[in-house]
């Protein structure tokens, strides 16, 4: 994303769908700063006394039936905030309706519901996107920057421990290198453990450590280690856990000091030319070549405990990134983070954009399909026993087949019937 953000001649008029706790504690806290590109006009949660309170904090009209919000069509898009299993229903039933919609992570169930869903949106006119925040965290707009002006020479490997990996990371990892992987290999580790309650929703028995190494073009290799406790449980490393970037002359390190949520720390780590063999050679000294002697931290500016940039101000000059968004004075602090709202509000701005045709989105509907590839093929590796699947996967899935099965008993239905599904509640403790 650029630093120009461009603003309709008519805000999008959008319908909440889902307001449970993420759209209570997120997506409400960042609406303010966002009325130039949204005007919110309802919002749908089965859920009644939910549906009340957030229509009420909104000033807007509650739906309790879809079917009803879509029929009275207050609203050209949607942002759907609700559990991953009805994430292709209401997607395909909007689209079908000929209402763009904005989809929370992870995108769907099956690969072949992300298809389904493309699909649906094409053959009606309207965009489907997925609201994908991670790459737009501080630290990985930072490192993209980084990428381009070529500090630490040409970037060719990301390794990254216990900070979240999964469908998020998979994004993280494409918007990064600018395409699509070409393969993926997993393994997975299950160890069990005295059970607990994460939240109310979360019962944990089990730990299960992923390792994924996604091979893209251009010999760009990316490793991704991470267990079932991205959090920190356990004493396992804390979110946002251990990244390096490594480039052919430095690093940058981006990682969370101390157990559970901290402020992370970021640094770049560079040899200068003193360090590496033309200087070594002219001066005869062949000792310590290599060492990284230039290293400087990322500072995060806030404002109004609103994310405005960061920056190094290395020996060759500043590396910076602003923060394209200014609405620090309506939004503040999201979710306890002075940083978080930032993501959330590019995603949605960037669906607005896309709407009315202003720019084209920075993830598309075929990089969201893809993330869930990366996950799939990850879990089709896993499978047989860390064979390298090619991406993008093709033909019927073990994983889907699996995962079709599990949630068919769960719900009674089956969760490609976009109708059983769309009568299904999916109400949360």
């Amino acid at each position: 994303m650029d630093n120009i953000l461009p603003v309709p001649k008519n805000p999008v008029k959008i319908a909440l769908i889902g307001t449970g706790e993420r759209s209570k504690l997120v997506y409400k806290a960042v609406f303010p700063g966002l009325s130039p590109w949204i005007d919110v006009v309802a919002v749908c949660d089965p859920v009644k006394e939910n549906a009340d309170a957030m229509a009420e904090m909104l000033g807007v009209k509650p739906y309790y039936d879809i079917r009803q919000m879509v029929k009275d069509s207050p609203m050209e898009a949607a942002i759907v905030v609700t559990p991953v299993e009805s994430h292709h229903s209401i997607s395909v039933f909007l689209s079908s309706n000929g209402i763009h919609n904005l989809v929370e992570t992870t995108w769907s169930s099956m690969v072949c519901q992300s298809k389904d869903m493309i699909s649906k949106a094409r053959e009606n006119n309207v965009l489907t996107r997925v609201a994908e925040n991670f790459f737009r965290f501080p630290v990985d707009r930072f490192s993209q920057v980084v990428r381009d002006c070529n500090y630490l020479g040409r970037i060719g490997r990301i390794i990254s421990y216990a900070d979240h990996t999964g469908y998020h990371n998979n994004s993280r990892w494409l918007a990064f290198a600018k395409c699509h992987p070409q393969w993926v290999q997993c393994i997975e580790h299950s160890m069990s453990h005295p059970a607990f309650y994460s939240a109310p929703q979360r019962y944990h028995t089990e730990e299960k450590l992923n390792a994924r190494f996604f091979g893209f073009p251009g010999d760009f290799l990316v490793t991704d280690i991470g267990s079932g406790h991205v959090k920190g449980h356990l004493g396992r490393h804390a979110r946002p856990g251990y990244t390096e970037w490594h480039g052919e002359i430095g690093t940058l390190v981006h990682y969370a000091p101390k157990a559970n949520w901290g402020e992370e720390q970021t640094e770049l780590r560079r040899c200068s030319e003193s360090k590496l063999a033309p200087a070594q050679e002219e001066s005869g000294n062949f000792f310590g070549g290599g060492y990284t002697d230039e290293i400087t931290p990322v500072v995060y500016e806030y404002e109004n405990e609103f994310w405005t940039g960061c920056y190094a101000d290395t020996p060759t000059g500043r590396i910076e990134y602003k923060n394209p968004i200014s609405s620090a004075g309506k939004v503040g602090a999201v979710a306890g983070r002075g940083w978080y709202g930032v993501p959330v509000m590019g995603h949605i701005i960037d669906f607005v954009l896309a709407i009315r045709g202003l720019r084209n989105s920075e993830f598309t509907d075929e990089d969201a399909l893809m993330s869930e590839m990366m996950e799939i093929g990850a879990k089709e590796s896993a499978l047989n026993e860390g064979k390298r699947i090619k991406l993008p996967v093709a033909g019927d899935l073990e994983s889907d087949a699996i995962t079709r099965e599990t949630l068919r008993k769960k719900y009674g239905v089956d969760p490609l019937d976009v109708e059983a599904m769309l009568s299904i509640s999916y109400p949360r403790p």
